[in-house]
């Protein structure tokens, strides 16, 4: 057992984290890249589950899904976090006290923020041009994490280039949209993604598409 897989699953028998988990994720994929081992943990409803290697619950798959329009497979195998032990270090440091108040749930998102915007960019109908359109998501864009004293912090540029997402550190270029996210409205993403995923049908994920709109627009400037 590796000692990655015992803070997980001391994480997961951390009341505060295991709330905050479970309130926010039906399943996450993490890959640890320093050490290359790769881990699911589940939302099962009373506790959270924690194994080695990826594993995606069984569903039943709808008559769109069956036509191959499945955006919760899509995102059931695409979905692929990327984090360093590092960062599952930290995580245990900060629900630690058992405890998570304004300033600990923003250093949980600052770790969290840009490897799932990574794994959400990583997802193949997001590498494709007529989804993004057709989704209204910009090939270029600027992102900050805004801090519980309002600084803009986590700077990045995300462009679309050759059918792949770069994600590059601090404000580049002039792009026509930035999005300023609060811990609280990157955490309210999370659990419009839980829902639907418990919904589990495609027309859920179709139904949230004016949600994420809504919620898209209400982080966004212009620089």
């Amino acid at each position: 057992m590796s000692e990655n897989f015992q803070l997980l699953q001391q994480l997961a028998q951390k009341p505060s984290a295991r709330a905050w988990f479970m309130n926010a994720f039906s399943k996450v994929h993490l890959k640890i890249t320093d050490t290359s081992e790769e881990f699911t943990l589940l939302n099962r409803g009373t506790h959270l589950e924690v194994t080695n290697g990826f594993h995606n619950p069984e569903r039943k798959k709808d008559f769109l899904a069956r036509l191959g329009f499945d955006p919760a497979g899509w995102y059931a195998r695409g979905f692929i976090v990327p984090l360093q032990s590092e960062n599952i270090r930290n995580l245990v440091a900060v629900f630690a006290d058992d405890v998570v108040d304004a300033q600990e749930e923003y250093r949980i998102v600052s770790f969290l923020v840009l490897p799932l915007l990574k794994a959400a960019l990583s997802v193949p109908v997001l590498r494709n041009r007529v989804m993004l359109t057709f989704l209204g998501i910009d090939p270029v864009w600027q992102q900050a994490l805004i801090d519980p004293q309002g600084n803009e912090t986590q700077q990045v540029t995300a462009q679309f280039t050759d059918n792949q997402w770069q994600i590059t550190p601090g404000y580049q270029g002039q792009p026509k949209c930035r999005y300023l996210i609060k811990p609280e409205q990157f955490l309210a993403f999370q659990q419009k993604v839980h829902e639907v995923e418990l919904q589990g049908t495609s027309s859920a994920w179709l139904s949230a598409m004016r949600w994420f709109w809504n919620w898209r627009n209400s982080m966004l400037v212009r620089p």
